[in-house]
């Protein structure tokens, strides 16, 4: 393409402090399942756990640096400035929900799960005799439905022992809380800065056209 220096060229750019938090959320849920596999969508999801247990400047910095190499080179743009703009308002349990609905593992994740459950461990035998001394297969493969395949993937946070205990107790975690978008225990900053962003003082005003003279 050519373009002349003396035309103005119109380019669309998206305002993320213009959308609604429901708008912002599915925004980048939708981008995250669409150009990452599962099993990224749920690591990013547990990272945001993690880091909710240990707020702190230095855990912001190694939470945006482990996920911008998460996105990857060539989405990595797209998904940061959503990412950056939502990461402390919107819900994991959310997060994983929409993953488990519209999310796909790439083969090469479930062709590791399966071979990593097909070698045995010392006492495979002791520990799984009722199953006839061999480790099942995970949970991704029987039940990729199951919400509990998912959380089983997320590394050590409270939200993780939350989920699992909601589900070892009860069999499910409730519809209302898979469906909430945003945190419940969203931090007073990000509440300040959200009425702030609702109330149109973080809008960027359209550029004007330049007069020709």
């Amino acid at each position: 393409f050519q373009f002349s220096d003396e035309e103005p060229i119109r380019v669309r750019v998206l305002d993320v402090d213009a959308l609604s938090l429901e708008e912002l959320h599915r925004a980048f849920m939708h981008t995250l399942v669409r150009r990452r596999p599962a099993e990224v969508c749920v690591r990013v999801a547990s990272r945001i756990a993690s880091f909710r247990d240990r707020y702190g400047h230095h855990s912001y910095e190694n939470m945006l640096r482990d996920c911008g190499q998460l996105f990857g080179p060539v989405h990595g743009p797209e998904l940061l400035a959503l990412f950056a703009r939502c990461h402390s308002t919107i819900s994991v349990p959310f997060m994983l929900d929409y993953t488990r609905r519209y999310g796909q593992f790439s083969k090469k994740f479930l062709a590791e799960q399966v071979e990593k459950s097909l070698r045995p461990a010392f006492f495979d035998f002791l520990r799984y005799q009722d199953k006839g001394g061999v480790r099942p297969l995970p949970l991704v493969v029987t039940k990729p439905w199951s919400l509990g395949a998912y959380t089983r993937l997320m590394s050590k946070s409270y939200l993780k022992s939350r989920l699992h205990e909601q589900l070892k107790l009860h069999g499910h975690v409730p519809k209302d809380e898979l469906e909430q978008h945003v945190d419940v225990n969203m931090p007073v900053e990000a509440r300040a800065d959200e009425q702030l962003s609702a109330a149109g003082a973080l809008r960027v005003a359209a550029p004007s056209r330049p007069s020709n003279q």
